[in-house]
């Protein structure tokens, strides 16, 4: 029989809000929507203001992109379009970048179909 010893709990207990809204690595904009960190990257919450916003962001990506596919350069629908990340979403999605443009006004990430997407990885 093997003994395991119990995870030790942490000291902090958070009861219902009382959790701060903004923590020492990001903040959070006023409609709740986006996380913003120290580092310029921007994530979108998982709430419906977060979801509307990644939506729209699809969206201007879409039309940015003239209607095409970023990976394989074919029309591209809206309802079809997923968010293709320049940076992969590895690691539980610690370097996840929701951005469009970054601050010089460059693009960031384009609007891709979800076979062609899913195909890349």
């Amino acid at each position: 029989m093997i003994r395991r010893r119990p995870i030790p709990r942490s000291d902090c207990h958070w009861s219902r809000g009382t959790k701060p809204v903004n923590s020492q690595h990001y903040t959070v904009n006023s409609s709740n929507s986006v996380r913003t960190y120290s580092d310029g990257r921007e994530v979108c919450q998982e709430n419906a203001q977060g979801y509307q916003e990644y939506t729209r962001r699809v969206e201007v990506m879409v039309q940015r992109q003239n209607y095409r596919c970023c990976l394989c350069k074919r029309r591209l629908a809206r309802n079809d379009a997923t968010f293709e990340h320049q940076r992969r979403r590895g690691m539980g999605a610690a370097f996840r970048d929701d951005r469009i443009e970054d601050g010089a006004g460059n693009s960031v990430n384009g609007a891709a179909h979800w076979v062609c997407n899913s195909e890349k990885g």
